[in-house]
């Protein structure tokens, strides 16, 4: 067969290697610019070639055996992943007021960014294992139910944008593994809730005055506290449910029943995880979340990042400064330069040119991952080439979406682009086993 002569160029996807390798170049040509001016340039770039090894080491181990032992082994991983989120809300280092380090002799690690890759593939076998009954509702219950622990572990450290970044592997797999729309629906009703309530009541706390208009805000508010008002709404909630199943009956709409329950337990467990992470979220985060949609409320505070990033930006023009030649980030007016605003960095220096070439790089690395899933050659190689490609592109949306103002400031780093050992390390891995999920493609491989 023509296939078994392409012989060892057939199993390696080169357009995959050119993807990273290429964003890894303009990563590291943008760290090199930006970081000059801090006074632990040596020890970034120390470590940042450092990662690039350890990443590169890891791609290789990655693609030179059979991605099928990770399905064998994926209740292992599942126990990795647990004990590495345990060591470090024993043994971790706090940072930015998360306790999400490990540190290590010539480097720290951030065993979320393990966790997430060893999730996907233990999610995959689960699914996998269970793919007669990829239409029940249970399906997409235990999908969900198996990185419950995960979640938790992580919002104990706490880490919010980790946290954020499963769920769109959780839901996009789910997805792939041909669970029916409606239980997903209600899985992103109750994340919506959960994660939309905190915000809502950091809005209104902008304005005392509502508060204090109105006894209905007021009670809203302290729903947060979970004493009687929470129980108030828990009883409005089933009420609710109850007259709406009536009200279906008179108008002779035919809607199952256990529907009408089923979507206020959603909205009551919604609204208990929402006073849970309310009490987690930090002053920085919901600070991040007003200057989104409230900018010009304090322009030199949480606004401030997003403005400086949009600047820098516009003001690369065509071609960009030149490397080494950004004022924004060379004089201190961007900051994360070299980690969460990379992206703003690149458009001062490189221009659009620059910017788009990114862009590029990221649909290309993205095309290959998703061909990979079409060509693999069993159901499980499938859903982690599914759960990596939507993590992956989670990040590129999040990432140049806030720094183009479109989205709220999250602390998402660019994969592969912006400086972190962990990330850049945990990625590099991944997409080592998407290389190996496309070079045995073929059975005979």
């Amino acid at each position: 067969m023509k296939i078994e002569s392409s012989g060892f160029r057939g199993r390696i996807d080169w357009g995959l290697i050119a993807a990273w390798a290429g964003l890894v170049a303009i990563g590291t040509v943008a760290i090199l610019s930006t970081a000059s001016p801090l006074p632990h340039y040596g020890q970034i770039i120390q470590r940042h070639f450092l990662a690039v090894g350890v990443g590169t080491l890891l791609f290789m181990l990655a693609l030179g055996f059979n991605y099928q032992v990770f399905q064998d082994q994926s209740k292992v991983l599942y126990a990795v992943a647990i004990l590495s989120l345990v060591a470090v809300l024993v043994l971790g280092q706090v940072q930015r007021g998360t306790k999400g380090w490990i540190r290590l002799p010539f480097f720290s690690f951030q065993p979320a960014e393990l966790a997430r890759i060893l999730t996907t593939l233990s999610l995959a076998a689960f699914l996998d294992r269970r793919a007669q009954r990829s239409g029940t509702v249970g399906f997409v219950a235990g999908g969900f139910a198996l990185t419950l622990p995960i979640l938790a572990l992580i919002m104990l450290q706490p880490d919010f944008s980790s946290t954020l970044t499963f769920f769109p592997m959780i839901i996009g797999m789910l997805y792939c593994a041909g669970a029916p729309l409606a239980p997903i629906g209600a899985m992103a009703l109750y994340g919506g809730v959960a994660l939309g309530l905190p915000l809502v009541w950091t809005l209104i706390q902008l304005h005392p005055g509502w508060a204090a208009a109105s006894s209905l805000l007021d009670g809203f508010l302290r729903l947060r506290e979970m004493g009687g008002p929470f129980i108030v709404a828990v009883v409005a909630i089933f009420a609710l449910a109850w007259l709406a199943w009536r009200l279906s009956l008179q108008l002779r709409v035919t809607l199952p029943p256990p529907l009408f329950a089923v979507g206020a337990l959603i909205l009551v467990a919604g609204l208990a995880s929402g006073a849970v992470v309310d009490r987690q979220l930090k002053d920085y985060q919901r600070a991040r979340f007003v200057a989104f949609l409230l900018p010009a409320a304090d322009p030199r505070g949480a606004s401030y990042n997003v403005q400086q990033a949009q600047i820098a930006i516009g003001s690369g023009g065509l071609w960009g400064k030149g490397v080494f030649s950004g004022t924004q980030s060379k004089l201190g007016f961007l900051p994360e330069r070299h980690t969460d605003f990379i992206f703003a960095a690149v458009g001062e220096e490189m221009g659009f040119i620059g910017t788009t070439a990114v862009v590029a790089l990221y649909m290309l690395l993205l095309y290959r991952m998703v061909d990979t899933a079409r060509q693999a050659r069993d159901r499980y190689g499938f859903l982690v080439c599914c759960g990596l490609a939507s993590i992956l592109g989670f990040h590129l949306l999040v990432n140049v979406g806030m720094c183009l103002g479109f989205v709220p400031v999250a602390g998402i780093p660019l994969p592969l682009l912006s400086y972190g050992g962990s990330n850049l390390a945990m990625t590099l891995f991944a997409l080592g086993i998407v290389g190996n999920i496309y070079s045995r493609r073929y059975a005979f491989y």
